[in-house]
């Protein structure tokens, strides 16, 4: 990392432009949060937590769709980068109708990834590199051409009643008006049963019954088979939909005036069809086989959740203090407690993002204070973007991109990242013609752009040749992003002012004690201000102060606690240009700038 800033230093000078003018913050703040004691971390706690989508890393064999062996092709970028845990979206044998997210072999893998020895290649050669892996589980549901919904159908048991069946009120009348997660009834007729499934997702992809004992035990020995071949745990998706309502009640209507009746915002779900206490049960079985593993070898295994309930709801998955549930529940507030509106609403503020400074601390804020006492700051998590959302760069704007990988980065707990972040990749326009995702294609042609997560999945941009050095098929399975061939890997490698080196950056600096184990504060906010302090006590502390504003402005850090008269600039913001900031400077604390929408990183030793 010396030698990154070194050379930063010197391309910053060359570079440098006169000082920015604006208004001049001080305010006087003291440390609230206190650091912990330096306990042994484990791998996730003290780590960062990757997320490949597999269809869009790297093709190996050139039909367009990325695959393991292009994944195993590619672990030096983690490597190069720091990062040390992997999370790989499913690649299950699947026929696709929800792009591995309909399963119908949880222990194989899908011919378009390759096979099971390439698994067990990946996972040796993650282990030499020292990555950890943990793949994406799918409890909720299967694929209908699952063995286990054909023998269902046919009533052939012990599968007869592994999935939600019911009867009609009446000859093609649904047994209720539930609505699916991506449109329309959540109910399918099977003729050859003759009766309805339930499917929260694509009639594809019908919910598996968890009131039948046997489906926990065949998920739990999918967890062994998986364990079994060297996974270090598992990513559980969709998991507040895995219990409905015995009663089958209809569902009351949100009133929510923006949902059409066939949306599923239409409806109030809560308690019925999602958010069921019994969740939580079936999570602690998941635990339990995971804790069998790491008791009997000493390795840790984590379970990471995905529920995108409300908070008081999402802590509870991480069980009690006797009894760890989950390392920790996805927390989301990043996504749907700030940015939200630009994507779902058709409203934006006169700054072009719909929050600011004193939005992004209470959020953080609102987090932090709602994690058990005996999980800890460490026990956080903060994800910017997924497969399901507008990537981070379309959302938040690219100018701002450095700047929140910079919060992100300084967090107490662990960072996630979306492949792609780590160069500000943003979301590629694709037309109804070319959309893929069946949340967007069963919306229609008005409706679509709203509802699709095509834009945000398109292949990983590596370089400016043919397909971004992703494929060297004449047509990938979605489209390129067109900014590929000033936005890709290689560039920003050679680049040492881009927002691949600042990530690096960042990834490094945190297993600085005093990020893994100092006190955290948010000493100067307002609407155009951000900053987060990570002290410790005679080590190297950080400060992270970030512009969220239009215009320029300066910070006087005179009278937070602990930050000393002179401090050095760690990193900025791509776009930074003041001759005052430059990577390597001494600045004064007490006056400096910031330019609009820039991040800043100083370092100090804390008084």
């Amino acid at each position: 990392m010396r030698s990154l800033v070194i050379l930063l230093v010197v391309l910053a000078v060359a570079f440098a432009c006169p000082s920015q003018t604006g208004f001049k913050i001080h305010q006087k703040r003291s440390i609230q949060h206190q650091g912990r004691e330096d306990k042994p971390l484990n791998w996730l706690e003290k780590g960062l937590v990757y997320q490949i989508y597999p269809r869009s890393f790297q093709d190996s064999d050139g039909d367009g769709v990325g695959d393991l062996k292009g994944i195993i092709s590619r672990l030096d970028h983690f490597v190069q980068l720091g990062i040390n845990v992997i999370w790989i979206s499913p690649i299950f044998k699947s026929p696709m109708a929800d792009f591995g997210y309909d399963v119908s072999d949880f222990t194989d893998i899908d011919p378009i990834f390759g096979t099971i020895q390439d698994f067990t290649d990946l996972t040796a050669a993650a282990k030499s590199k020292g990555l950890k892996l943990i793949l994406d589980m799918v409890p909720n549901h299967s694929s209908d051409e699952h063995e286990w919904f054909i023998k269902s159908v046919n009533r052939i048991d012990p599968y007869t009643d592994y999935y939600v069946w019911l009867d009609g009120d009446a000859p093609g009348v649904p047994p209720t008006n539930w609505l699916s997660v991506f449109g329309g009834p959540a109910w399918t007729f099977n003729e050859q049963r003759g009766q309805w499934y339930l499917h929260q997702f694509v009639a594809k992809q019908p919910d598996l019954n968890y009131r039948n004992p046997l489906v926990h035990e065949e998920f739990k020995n999918i967890l062994r088979f998986w364990l079994d071949r060297g996974t270090d745990g598992f990513r559980v998706d969709a998991v507040p939909h895995l219990y409905e309502d015995p009663a089958f009640p209809d569902e009351l209507p949100s009133g929510n005036p923006n949902a059409d009746p066939d949306q599923y915002d239409y409806l109030i779900h809560d308690q019925i069809t999602w958010n069921r206490p019994e969740t939580y049960d079936v999570m602690a079985e998941f635990r339990q086989v995971l804790q069998e593993y790491e008791d009997g070898d000493g390795q840790h295994r984590a379970m990471m959740t995905e529920a995108y309930v409300p908070l008081e709801n999402v802590i509870q998955f991480y069980g009690n203090e006797t009894f760890r549930m989950a390392d920790f529940p996805f927390n989301f507030a990043l996504i749907n407690g700030i940015s939200n509106c630009l994507y779902y609403c058709n409203t934006t503020t006169s700054r072009g993002y719909p929050y600011n400074g004193t939005q992004l601390r209470d959020t953080i804020v609102e987090f932090l204070d709602a994690i058990p006492s005996w999980v800890g700051p460490q026990g956080a998590n903060w994800v910017l973007g997924n497969h399901d959302q507008r990537r981070l760069a379309s959302r938040y704007g690219e100018a701002l991109v450095d700047g929140m990988i910079m919060v992100q980065m300084l967090l107490p707990g662990t960072p996630v990242t979306y492949y792609g972040e780590e160069i500000s990749m943003k979301d590629q326009f694709i037309s109804y013609e070319d959309t893929l995702d069946p949340q967007g294609c069963q919306m229609g042609p008005d409706r679509y752009e709203k509802f699709s997560r095509d834009p945000a999945r398109t292949p990983m941009q590596w370089d400016d040749t043919f397909n971004a050095g992703f494929s060297t098929a004449a047509e990938t399975w979605l489209p390129m992003g067109e900014n590929y061939p000033t936005v890709n890997v290689k560039l920003q490698k050679e680049n040492l002012v881009s927002h691949l080196n600042i990530y690096r950056t960042m990834v490094a600096l945190r297993q600085e004690a005093s990020v893994l184990y100092g006190a955290y504060d948010f000493p100067i906010v307002d609407a155009d201000a951000f900053t987060l302090t990570r002290i410790r006590t005679n080590s190297t502390s950080y400060i992270v102060v970030l512009n969220v504003g239009l215009e320029g402005r300066r910070f006087d850090l005179s009278g937070v606690t602990g930050i000393p008269e002179k401090a050095n600039v760690v990193v900025r913001s791509v776009q930074a240009t003041s001759g005052e900031t430059q990577i390597g400077f001494t600045i004064n604390t007490n006056d400096f700038p910031v330019g609009a929408q820039e991040g800043l990183v100083l370092s100090f030793v804390a008084l």
